[in-house]
């Protein structure tokens, strides 16, 4: 009986149903697993006139092994300091503007990474946020890496 039952059904996936006509063959799509957090900058040039890599908060949730939902907590709560860069705004059709996203230079996520790393929180499956100096950290690195960042060089 399932040889008859699997004659019947032999030719579905060659034919749409209920009609004479083939279907495509489907071609396999390679999508890459593992990309890192640093897979899709954003590459931004300053008013001083350097270009520089920028990224989202999905990139910095991913830098720490955070979910985003985590991340933006912490930003809400002012556990994480708020980023200097921030994409522009962008206006809707019916004149509503939605604010850009805030953005992250390279340099700011891997102070972040490394300020974590060595309280030893990269590892940690829950975290509460540790205490006030982390984000007293954060912000003075954040600050210094601004500076060097928009910094101007002076012509010789």
């Amino acid at each position: 009986m399932p040889d008859e039952i699997d004659n019947i059904f032999a030719g579905l996936d060659k034919f749409y149903p209920g009609s004479k006509r083939k279907r495509r063959d489907l071609k396999k799509v390679d999508v890459p697993t593992d990309l890192g957090w640093d897979a899709k900058p954003l590459i931004k040039k300053m008013p001083n006139g350097k270009d520089i890599e920028f990224f989202t908060n999905v990139a910095l949730a991913n830098a720490l092994g955070r979910p985003l939902s985590t991340v933006k907590k912490w930003l809400y709560n002012g556990y994480l300091p708020v980023s200097p860069y921030r994409s522009p705004d962008i206006q809707t059709k019916d004149g509503k503007v939605i604010r850009g996203q805030r953005l992250y230079s390279r340099p700011q996520v891997n102070v972040v990474v490394e300020l974590f790393g060595k309280a030893g929180l990269l590892d940690k499956t829950r975290l509460k946020w540790p205490n006030q100096k982390l984000t007293n950290a954060i912000a003075e690195a954040w600050i210094e890496l601004r500076a060097q960042e928009t910094k101007t060089t002076e012509p010789n």
